[in-house]
Protein backbone atom coordinates (compact mmCIF):
# COMPACT_ATOMS: atom_id res chain seq x y z
CA UNK A 1 0.00 0.00 0.00
CA UNK A 2 1.03 3.61 -0.58
CA UNK A 3 -0.56 6.83 0.58
CA UNK A 4 -0.81 10.04 -1.43
CA UNK A 5 2.34 11.52 -2.91
CA UNK A 6 4.31 8.40 -3.90
CA UNK A 7 3.43 8.07 -7.59
CA UNK A 8 6.34 9.18 -9.85
CA UNK A 9 4.31 8.41 -12.97
CA UNK A 10 1.77 11.12 -12.12
CA UNK A 11 4.57 13.60 -11.39
CA UNK A 12 6.36 12.72 -14.65
CA UNK A 13 3.22 13.46 -16.64
CA UNK A 14 2.92 16.82 -14.87
CA UNK A 15 6.59 17.69 -15.48
CA UNK A 16 6.38 16.89 -19.19
CA UNK A 17 3.17 18.89 -19.49
CA UNK A 18 4.78 21.90 -17.80
CA UNK A 19 7.91 21.81 -19.98
CA UNK A 20 5.85 21.34 -23.12
CA UNK A 21 3.81 24.39 -22.12
CA UNK A 22 6.89 26.61 -22.50
CA UNK A 23 7.10 25.64 -26.17
CA UNK A 24 3.68 27.18 -26.76
CA UNK A 25 4.46 30.68 -25.48
CA UNK A 26 6.80 33.47 -26.59
CA UNK A 27 9.58 33.79 -24.01
CA UNK A 28 10.18 37.47 -23.09
CA UNK A 29 13.71 38.63 -23.99
CA UNK A 30 13.72 40.81 -20.88
CA UNK A 31 13.89 37.62 -18.83
CA UNK A 32 15.43 35.14 -21.27
CA UNK A 33 18.52 36.61 -22.97
CA UNK A 34 18.63 33.83 -25.57
CA UNK A 35 15.02 32.58 -25.94
CA UNK A 36 15.96 30.43 -28.93
CA UNK A 37 18.56 28.52 -26.95
CA UNK A 38 16.27 28.42 -23.94
CA UNK A 39 13.85 26.39 -26.05
CA UNK A 40 16.61 23.95 -26.94
CA UNK A 41 17.67 23.71 -23.29
CA UNK A 42 14.12 22.92 -22.26
CA UNK A 43 14.00 20.37 -25.04
CA UNK A 44 17.04 18.64 -23.52
CA UNK A 45 15.29 18.44 -20.15
CA UNK A 46 12.18 17.06 -21.85
CA UNK A 47 14.22 14.42 -23.69
CA UNK A 48 16.08 13.40 -20.55
CA UNK A 49 12.87 12.96 -18.60
CA UNK A 50 11.22 10.92 -21.35
CA UNK A 51 14.09 8.45 -21.70
CA UNK A 52 14.58 8.11 -17.92
CA UNK A 53 10.93 7.46 -16.97
CA UNK A 54 10.44 3.96 -15.56
CA UNK A 55 6.76 3.53 -16.42
CA UNK A 56 6.97 3.10 -20.22
CA UNK A 57 9.71 0.48 -19.95
CA UNK A 58 8.01 -1.41 -17.12
CA UNK A 59 4.59 -1.43 -18.80
CA UNK A 60 5.96 -2.55 -22.15
CA UNK A 61 8.10 -5.25 -20.53
CA UNK A 62 5.19 -6.61 -18.49
CA UNK A 63 2.90 -6.68 -21.54
CA UNK A 64 5.55 -8.64 -23.42
CA UNK A 65 6.01 -10.96 -20.44
CA UNK A 66 2.28 -11.70 -20.52
CA UNK A 67 2.45 -12.32 -24.25
CA UNK A 68 5.19 -14.88 -23.59
CA UNK A 69 3.45 -16.47 -20.58
CA UNK A 70 5.94 -15.09 -18.04
CA UNK A 71 3.37 -13.20 -15.94
CA UNK A 72 3.43 -9.82 -14.17
CA UNK A 73 6.26 -8.54 -11.99
CA UNK A 74 6.73 -5.18 -10.21
CA UNK A 75 10.36 -5.48 -11.33
CA UNK A 76 9.92 -7.12 -14.75
CA UNK A 77 13.60 -6.85 -15.69
CA UNK A 78 15.31 -8.59 -12.78
CA UNK A 79 14.71 -12.21 -13.78
CA UNK A 80 16.10 -11.41 -17.23
CA UNK A 81 19.43 -10.01 -15.99
CA UNK A 82 22.73 -11.83 -16.01
CA UNK A 83 24.15 -13.15 -12.71
CA UNK A 84 26.61 -10.25 -12.51
CA UNK A 85 23.86 -7.69 -13.19
CA UNK A 86 21.66 -9.22 -10.49
CA UNK A 87 24.46 -8.87 -7.95
CA UNK A 88 24.92 -5.16 -8.73
CA UNK A 89 21.20 -4.41 -9.03
CA UNK A 90 20.74 -3.09 -5.47
CA UNK A 91 23.62 -0.64 -5.90
CA UNK A 92 23.23 0.64 -9.45
CA UNK A 93 19.84 -0.60 -10.63
CA UNK A 94 19.32 -1.20 -14.36
CA UNK A 95 20.51 1.19 -17.03
CA UNK A 96 18.10 2.59 -19.59
CA UNK A 97 20.06 0.93 -22.38
CA UNK A 98 19.77 -2.48 -20.70
CA UNK A 99 16.00 -2.05 -20.28
CA UNK A 100 15.70 -1.36 -24.00
CA UNK A 101 17.84 -4.42 -24.78
CA UNK A 102 15.49 -6.60 -22.70
CA UNK A 103 12.41 -5.16 -24.42
CA UNK A 104 13.97 -5.87 -27.81
CA UNK A 105 14.78 -9.46 -26.77
CA UNK A 106 11.24 -10.07 -25.54
CA UNK A 107 9.79 -8.41 -28.66
CA UNK A 108 11.79 -10.73 -30.89
CA UNK A 109 10.76 -13.77 -28.85
CA UNK A 110 7.11 -12.71 -29.20
CA UNK A 111 7.44 -12.13 -32.93
CA UNK A 112 6.75 -8.40 -32.56
CA UNK A 113 8.66 -5.29 -33.63
CA UNK A 114 7.69 -3.05 -30.73
CA UNK A 115 11.27 -2.95 -29.43
CA UNK A 116 12.52 -1.16 -32.54
CA UNK A 117 10.54 1.97 -31.63
CA UNK A 118 13.44 3.13 -29.42
CA UNK A 119 15.77 3.23 -32.43
CA UNK A 120 13.94 6.38 -33.55
CA UNK A 121 15.02 8.47 -30.57
CA UNK A 122 17.19 6.76 -27.96
CA UNK A 123 20.80 7.91 -28.19
CA UNK A 124 22.97 6.77 -25.30
CA UNK A 125 25.64 9.39 -25.95
CA UNK A 126 23.07 12.17 -25.97
CA UNK A 127 21.42 10.77 -22.85
CA UNK A 128 24.74 10.68 -20.96
CA UNK A 129 25.77 14.16 -22.06
CA UNK A 130 22.50 15.68 -20.84
CA UNK A 131 22.38 13.66 -17.60
CA UNK A 132 25.95 14.72 -16.70
CA UNK A 133 25.53 18.34 -17.89
CA UNK A 134 28.41 17.67 -20.28
CA UNK A 135 27.18 19.64 -23.31
CA UNK A 136 27.31 23.04 -25.00
CA UNK A 137 24.85 24.75 -27.35
CA UNK A 138 26.46 26.73 -30.16
CA UNK A 139 24.98 28.58 -33.12
CA UNK A 140 25.48 25.50 -35.31
CA UNK A 141 24.95 22.42 -33.17
CA UNK A 142 24.78 20.52 -29.90
CA UNK A 143 28.25 19.60 -28.65
CA UNK A 144 29.61 17.30 -25.97
CA UNK A 145 33.20 17.90 -24.92
CA UNK A 146 33.44 14.43 -23.37
CA UNK A 147 35.21 13.25 -20.26
CA UNK A 148 32.65 13.98 -17.55
CA UNK A 149 30.05 11.73 -19.16
CA UNK A 150 32.58 9.02 -19.88
CA UNK A 151 32.35 9.34 -23.67
CA UNK A 152 34.35 11.00 -26.43
CA UNK A 153 33.53 14.42 -27.81
CA UNK A 154 30.79 14.58 -30.45
CA UNK A 155 28.43 16.95 -32.25
CA UNK A 156 24.76 16.70 -33.26
CA UNK A 157 23.35 19.16 -35.81
CA UNK A 158 20.21 20.94 -34.65
CA UNK A 159 18.22 19.41 -37.49
CA UNK A 160 19.04 15.89 -36.25
CA UNK A 161 18.55 16.95 -32.64
CA UNK A 162 15.09 18.27 -33.50
CA UNK A 163 14.21 14.94 -35.17
CA UNK A 164 15.32 13.01 -32.07
CA UNK A 165 13.36 15.28 -29.76
CA UNK A 166 10.20 15.13 -31.87
CA UNK A 167 10.44 11.33 -32.07
CA UNK A 168 10.78 11.11 -28.29
CA UNK A 169 7.74 13.38 -27.85
CA UNK A 170 5.76 11.27 -30.31
CA UNK A 171 6.66 8.12 -28.39
CA UNK A 172 5.60 9.39 -24.98
CA UNK A 173 2.45 11.00 -26.41
CA UNK A 174 1.50 7.67 -27.99
CA UNK A 175 2.23 5.84 -24.73
CA UNK A 176 0.03 8.21 -22.72
CA UNK A 177 -2.72 7.98 -25.34
CA UNK A 178 -2.75 4.16 -25.48
CA UNK A 179 -2.70 3.94 -21.68
CA UNK A 180 -5.67 6.29 -21.41
CA UNK A 181 -7.57 4.50 -24.17
CA UNK A 182 -7.03 1.07 -22.58
CA UNK A 183 -8.28 2.34 -19.22
CA UNK A 184 -11.24 4.02 -20.94
CA UNK A 185 -12.23 0.80 -22.72
CA UNK A 186 -12.03 -1.24 -19.52
CA UNK A 187 -13.90 1.53 -17.71
CA UNK A 188 -16.98 0.73 -19.77
CA UNK A 189 -17.14 -2.55 -17.82
CA UNK A 190 -17.81 -0.79 -14.51
CA UNK A 191 -20.63 -2.09 -12.29
CA UNK A 192 -20.51 -5.46 -14.02
CA UNK A 193 -19.87 -8.76 -12.23
CA UNK A 194 -17.68 -10.83 -14.53
CA UNK A 195 -17.22 -14.55 -13.68
CA UNK A 196 -13.58 -14.89 -12.75
CA UNK A 197 -12.93 -18.10 -10.84
CA UNK A 198 -15.07 -21.16 -11.71
CA UNK A 199 -13.80 -23.08 -8.67
CA UNK A 200 -14.33 -20.55 -5.88
CA UNK A 201 -16.98 -18.66 -7.90
CA UNK A 202 -15.30 -15.27 -7.69
CA UNK A 203 -16.79 -12.33 -9.61
CA UNK A 204 -14.40 -9.62 -10.78
CA UNK A 205 -15.44 -5.97 -10.95
CA UNK A 206 -13.54 -3.22 -12.83
CA UNK A 207 -13.07 -0.16 -10.61
CA UNK A 208 -13.01 3.33 -12.15
CA UNK A 209 -11.99 6.84 -11.12
CA UNK A 210 -14.04 10.05 -11.41
CA UNK A 211 -13.38 10.07 -15.19
CA UNK A 212 -14.63 6.50 -15.61
CA UNK A 213 -11.10 5.29 -16.35
CA UNK A 214 -10.13 1.91 -14.95
CA UNK A 215 -8.08 2.32 -11.78
CA UNK A 216 -8.19 -1.17 -10.29
CA UNK A 217 -10.28 -4.26 -9.68
CA UNK A 218 -12.27 -5.99 -6.97
CA UNK A 219 -13.01 -9.72 -6.74
CA UNK A 220 -16.22 -10.56 -4.91
CA UNK A 221 -16.24 -13.97 -3.19
CA UNK A 222 -19.43 -15.92 -2.38
CA UNK A 223 -18.62 -15.89 1.38
CA UNK A 224 -19.28 -12.14 1.64
CA UNK A 225 -15.59 -11.19 1.34
CA UNK A 226 -13.68 -9.33 -1.35
CA UNK A 227 -10.15 -8.68 -2.66
CA UNK A 228 -9.35 -5.18 -3.90
CA UNK A 229 -6.57 -3.39 -5.77
CA UNK A 230 -7.08 0.32 -6.51
CA UNK A 231 -4.61 2.98 -7.68
CA UNK A 232 -5.64 6.65 -7.56
CA UNK A 233 -4.10 10.05 -6.85
CA UNK A 234 -4.71 9.33 -3.17
CA UNK A 235 -2.42 6.30 -3.28
CA UNK A 236 -2.57 2.53 -3.75
CA UNK A 237 -5.00 0.36 -1.79
CA UNK A 238 -4.50 -3.40 -1.64
CA UNK A 239 -6.96 -5.34 0.50
CA UNK A 240 -6.93 -9.14 0.79
CA UNK A 241 -4.35 -9.45 -1.98
CA UNK A 242 -0.57 -9.33 -2.31
CA UNK A 243 2.17 -9.61 -4.91
CA UNK A 244 3.44 -13.13 -5.49
CA UNK A 245 6.90 -12.41 -6.84
CA UNK A 246 7.98 -16.05 -7.05
CA UNK A 247 5.11 -17.00 -9.35
CA UNK A 248 4.87 -13.61 -11.11
CA UNK A 249 1.25 -13.02 -10.21
CA UNK A 250 -1.08 -11.51 -7.60
CA UNK A 251 -2.36 -13.70 -4.77
CA UNK A 252 -5.97 -13.13 -3.72
CA UNK A 253 -7.23 -14.08 -0.25
CA UNK A 254 -10.70 -15.62 0.02
CA UNK A 255 -11.17 -15.32 3.81
CA UNK A 256 -12.78 -18.32 5.58
CA UNK A 257 -13.52 -21.61 3.87
CA UNK A 258 -16.80 -23.40 4.56
CA UNK A 259 -16.67 -26.12 7.23
CA UNK A 260 -19.07 -28.31 5.27
CA UNK A 261 -18.93 -26.99 1.68
CA UNK A 262 -21.49 -27.85 -0.95
CA UNK A 263 -20.98 -28.26 -4.67
CA UNK A 264 -21.21 -24.56 -5.52
CA UNK A 265 -17.96 -23.38 -3.90
CA UNK A 266 -15.50 -24.37 -1.15
CA UNK A 267 -16.41 -21.02 0.42
CA UNK A 268 -20.16 -21.71 0.79
CA UNK A 269 -21.70 -24.10 3.31
CA UNK A 270 -23.78 -26.98 2.01
CA UNK A 271 -27.43 -25.96 1.49
CA UNK A 272 -26.50 -22.29 2.06
CA UNK A 273 -26.84 -19.50 -0.50
CA UNK A 274 -23.79 -17.64 -1.78
CA UNK A 275 -23.49 -14.08 -0.48
CA UNK A 276 -21.56 -11.50 -2.49
CA UNK A 277 -20.62 -7.96 -1.49
CA UNK A 278 -22.22 -5.16 -3.52
CA UNK A 279 -20.67 -3.72 -6.66
CA UNK A 280 -19.50 -0.14 -6.30
CA UNK A 281 -22.46 2.22 -6.81
CA UNK A 282 -25.04 -0.59 -6.90
CA UNK A 283 -27.80 -1.26 -4.39
CA UNK A 284 -28.14 -5.00 -4.95
CA UNK A 285 -25.36 -7.59 -4.63
CA UNK A 286 -24.36 -9.54 -7.75
CA UNK A 287 -25.07 -13.22 -8.38
CA UNK A 288 -23.17 -15.94 -10.15
CA UNK A 289 -24.78 -16.24 -13.62
CA UNK A 290 -26.72 -19.41 -14.39
CA UNK A 291 -24.88 -19.84 -17.71
CA UNK A 292 -21.56 -19.83 -15.87
CA UNK A 293 -22.89 -22.47 -13.48
CA UNK A 294 -23.80 -24.66 -16.46
CA UNK A 295 -20.31 -24.21 -17.93
CA UNK A 296 -18.65 -25.37 -14.72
Amino acid sequence: MEDRGWDPYAESRAVLSDINGFFKVDLPEAIFQQPGRTTWRLGRLLYSHIVEMNAPYEVMTNLLRFQLGKGYSPNPFFALLSSAQKKSFKKVGISTGRKIEIIKQLSEAAGLEVGTIFDDFYNNRLRNAISHSDYILTDEDFRCRGGISGIRAFKIPYEELDRILMSAKAFIAAFFSVEQLARQVWGTKKQQAIPYDPHYKGLVEVLVDDRDLMCGFRVHWPNNSQSTYRRTEDGIDMTNCSLDLKNATISLFVDLYARNPGQFSPLVERDANPVYTKLEGCDEPPTWPAAAVDDT
